[in-house]
């Protein structure tokens, strides 16, 4: 572990390459580098933004017909009939409630003349076949998420060179900036993950992770995550910064800390 700021360590090397002959070929040389992770960072970024986003649409587009068949074989229904019980029953009450209300509005003449039981075994027809789209669906997106996660894990793993200069790029623009900026993109990191309004998003996030995975909305579980996840993440925030920018750019921390008071 270096005691010395990484910015002092640099700028000495820097002041020594100028007063020996080596200073414009060694400017060239960083120019070449610098060049070449950002062009190598910015296309391995659009790869990680471009890559989960064509493998949801082809692996959904693929697998769809697939999945229906398998679902329509009457093999697989009783899977998810524990998952779906509460959701499909409320459901149903919706329905139910809905259909009550219509008889009550209508006009009596009219509503006698119409067979309940007709209306009723159309209400259930319709309810069943949203109950099938909804398990075909879920299971639909399980299995790309499942197949996504894979591909996005062996493309992260097959490119950890391309990973590795990335984060050199990140570090170096990140400490080219001065410690005035560092601190406010940190500061607005922080306040979006762990602020004061962040409840919210994380409780939009978990909600859309529940949907997309056919998960029971529960909220307990929902509240649970929503009030552990910022506390974790804020730990993690203050021991990076206690670990790592302290040691690095202390004046970074000072600012930092003015700020945030």
């Amino acid at each position: 572990m270096n005691p010395i700021p990484r910015s002092i360590t640099r700028t000495l090397f820097r002041f020594r390459t100028e007063i020996t002959s080596e200073s414009s070929s060694l400017a060239i040389r960083e120019l070449e580098v610098a060049k070449y992770k950002a062009s190598a960072s910015l296309r391995y970024l659009a790869g990680l933004v471009v890559l989960p986003w064509g493998i949801s649409i082809s692996l959904q587009k693929g697998l769809e017909p697939w999945v229906i068949n398998w679902w329509n074989t009457n093999q697989s229904q009783k899977i998810f009939d524990y998952i779906q019980e509460e959701s499909t029953l409320g459901r149903f009450e919706k329905i139910e409630e809905l259909f009550m209300l219509e008889r009550m509005v209508e006009d009596p003449l009219e509503t006698d003349s119409q067979d309940p039981r007709i209306e009723i075994q159309k209400k259930m027809i319709e309810l069943v076949k949203m109950y099938n789209q909804d398990c075909i669906q879920i299971i639909l997106h399980l299995l790309t998420n499942i197949m996504g996660f894979a591909i996005l894990s062996a493309y992260l793993i097959l490119g950890k060179n391309k990973l590795a200069i990335l984060n050199s790029w990140i570090q170096e623009l990140f400490y080219s900036f001065s410690d005035t900026t560092k601190a406010f993109y940190i500061l607005l990191a922080t306040d979006l993950c762990i602020g004061f309004h962040s409840p919210h998003g994380w409780e939009l996030l978990i909600n859309w992770i529940f949907e997309n995975y056919g998960l029971a909305h529960n909220e307990r579980i929902i509240s649970g995550l929503v009030s552990t996840f910022p506390v974790i993440l804020d730990t993690i925030f203050k021991y990076w910064i206690f670990r790592r920018l302290n040691r690095t750019s202390p004046s970074l921390v000072v600012i930092y800390h003015s700020i945030n008071e």
